[in-house]
């Protein structure tokens, strides 16, 4: 009798184990890696920083002169925060220094020379990005970096109109 009893119970365990095996793999194949979807929300974080940072920056379109610069400043400092200096680290001390640049400067020259420097730093992250994927040890890439690149473009669009 212990015999019968033992042959019923491993089928039911073997076909338990394999209908939870296949409802796992079922799962991940819906679902997608858990590795990669970590990745996304931190790319995503760095991509609706820049969107929220491009939308104040139409905002400061009202202004002229240094009011212009200081707000353009503000919007960059913001971001900076946003994003935070462990995704990648020079772009934010070079975003850093030219918002102490915008701050200080006083024609349309000193404001637009303040974006190129950190145009320049940008769009080297935005090279090694397409070859190596993630620049600087953080987790941004390069349409992270091509959206933070077209948030400087706008800034210099707006100097150069309005400054």
């Amino acid at each position: 009798m212990k015999l019968i009893a033992s042959r019923t119970t491993y089928p039911r365990q073997r076909t338990i184990a394999t209908y939870t095996g296949a409802a796992l793999l079922v799962m991940l194949l819906i679902a997608g890696s858990p590795f990669a979807n970590r990745e996304a929300m931190a790319t995503t974080g760095v991509s609706s920083a820049v969107q929220g940072a491009d939308a104040q920056l139409t905002a400061c379109g009202n202004n002229s002169g240094p009011k212009l610069y200081n707000c353009i400043a503000d919007v960059i400092s913001k971001l900076c925060y946003n994003i935070g200096s462990a995704q990648i680290p020079n772009t934010v001390k070079a975003l850093d220094a030219a918002v102490s640049r915008l701050r200080r400067a006083v024609d349309k020259i000193q404001a637009l020379s303040a974006l190129s420097q950190a145009r320049i730093v940008v769009a080297g992250a935005l090279r090694q990005a397409g070859s190596t994927g993630h620049p600087e040890g953080g987790s941004a890439d390069t349409a992270d970096f091509q959206a933070i690149s077209a948030l400087l473009s706008h800034a210099a669009q707006l100097i150069q109109s309005k400054g």
